[in-house]
């Protein structure tokens, strides 16, 4: 019977045997070499060429060190066209001619600086040695200029072609008209984070609107080419942080613009890739650093009362945190933590300064946020647009009890009328009032939270 059994038994075992658990393939060096190099030769081009805005190298005046750069994109490009022509290999001519857009920045940035150098109201000798390019005339720098747009113009078409070809037109005058704002001879601080502020907006709006019924923006090639749209402006930021004072409106258009970026590479993805999530969860520290820069800068601006700081760069705060709350699959708690922020700013804001500013300031807030939360229908909304009122309207009723005498005959007459028109209003409205209110809690419970 055991026998029996035992033999009974075999053709299972066997079978189980063969069952085996799938096994995660080992990374193979060899058939990732080519990726390997790509990356490494990658950022060995990027790093060469963005050296150049800090110039270590070779001896020679400033234009011919330029023109190795100019010389540099256009190798590039005939590598990358060779690549694809003999070599029948398209992801390596496909990267060089990506390389040969990043370069274009740092051409127009070099430019740039040799304008900058003839405006009259720059000594180069304020600035480090390896970062004051300049030119002997105005007749040098812009011949040099018009030659190189001989060179930079083509290979911006041609990237984009490659990239994107149904965009490639519009991307390339988009990418063209962000590289010349680096040509300006502007270097005030609060001039270029205006500037910069409009060229964020404008790529934006602009590479949306151009994408939108696009279907190969999407692919990681359209999102490469629209992520270059940006280039040109982390450029002009950094240049300006680097070499000129930080001042706080310009860290402030530093948070808004990364937040914003954040925001457009957000877009690029599905609601439920990971990439998204990610996203947007980080786009929250730009938010949080906008708070403290706005405040301090709008309280160095004249004729700004100081309670209206705060409040402002809370609301400013609060609505980026609201607006990633409407792409976000956890909005719910986005959306508390939108309108928890401008709270606690007003009631911080009424306790610091005790004034009737402050506490009106919450007052028209709370309003607001009440109006657009029953608008919206959504809960956390309107909750904290009642609570900034109820903070304004107890600071003023506080501030009363100072200039009226509680223990006075006239104070106690008007507390007892009022308390007699209550009662009324409660045995005479109060079926009504309950039925009202019902009927209101349940609207409310239906509402989003």
């Amino acid at each position: 019977m055991s026998a029996q059994t035992n033999t009974w038994l075999e053709p299972v075992n066997e079978q189980a045997d063969h069952i085996q658990q799938p096994q995660k393939p080992a990374f193979n060096w060899a058939a990732q070499l080519p990726n390997l190099l790509r990356i490494l030769g990658a950022a060995a081009l990027i790093i060469g060429m963005y050296s150049f805005l800090v110039k270590g190298w070779q001896n020679g005046n400033d234009v011919l060190r330029y023109l190795l750069l100019l010389g540099h994109t256009t190798v590039l490009v005939a590598v990358g066209l060779a690549s694809s022509r003999w070599l029948k290999e398209n992801k390596s001519a496909r990267l060089l001619l990506t390389l040969a857009l990043v370069s274009v920045p740092a051409n127009f940035a070099i430019l740039g600086a040799f304008i900058y150098s003839q405006t009259g109201d720059i000594n180069a000798t304020q600035y480090p040695q390896y970062v004051a390019w300049v030119v002997d005339s105005w007749n040098t720098a812009i011949l040099t200029s018009a030659g190189a747009m001989l060179v930079l113009i083509p290979v911006t078409l041609l990237g984009f072609t490659v990239l994107l070809r149904g965009m490639s037109r519009r991307l390339t005058v988009l990418f063209l008209l962000s590289n010349t704002m680096l040509l300006m001879p502007l270097r005030d601080p609060q001039l270029i984070a205006a500037l910069a502020l409009v060229m964020i907006c404008g790529v934006i709006v602009l590479s949306r609107k151009m994408s939108r019924d696009n279907t190969a923006a999407k692919t990681q090639e359209g999102v490469t080419a629209l992520s270059l749209q940006l280039l040109p402006l982390a450029v002009l930021m950094g240049r300006s942080l680097w070499l000129y004072s930080t001042e706080m409106f310009l860290l402030t258009v530093l948070a808004v613009t990364s937040f914003l970026v954040m925001r457009q590479v957000s877009s690029y993805f599905s609601a439920d890739s990971g990439i998204y999530k990610i996203t947007n969860f980080l786009s929250l520290i730009p938010a949080a650093f906008v708070m403290p820069l706005l405040s301090d800068t709008l309280a160095q601006l004249p004729g700004i009362p100081a309670e209206l700081s705060s409040p402002l760069a809370a609301l400013a705060t609060g609505f980026m945190i609201y607006d990633v709350s409407r792409r976000s699959t956890f909005s719910n708690g986005y959306r508390r933590i939108a309108v928890a922020v401008p709270i606690l700013a007003l009631a911080a804001n009424i306790l610091v300064f005790n004034s009737l500013l402050a506490a009106g300031i919450s007052l028209l807030i709370g309003a607001v946020l009440t109006v657009y939360g029953y608008k919206v229908q959504q809960r956390s909304v309107f909750v904290g647009g009642v609570l900034a009122i109820l903070t304004g309207m107890l600071h003023q009723l506080y501030q009363m009890t100072h200039y009226f005498d509680m223990g006075n005959w006239a104070t106690l007459a008007i507390a007892g009328i009022l308390a007699i028109v209550i009662a009324s209003i409660i045995e005479s409205k109060g079926l009504n009032l309950k039925n009202r209110f019902r009927h209101i809690k349940t609207q409310f419970n239906e509402w989003e939270k």
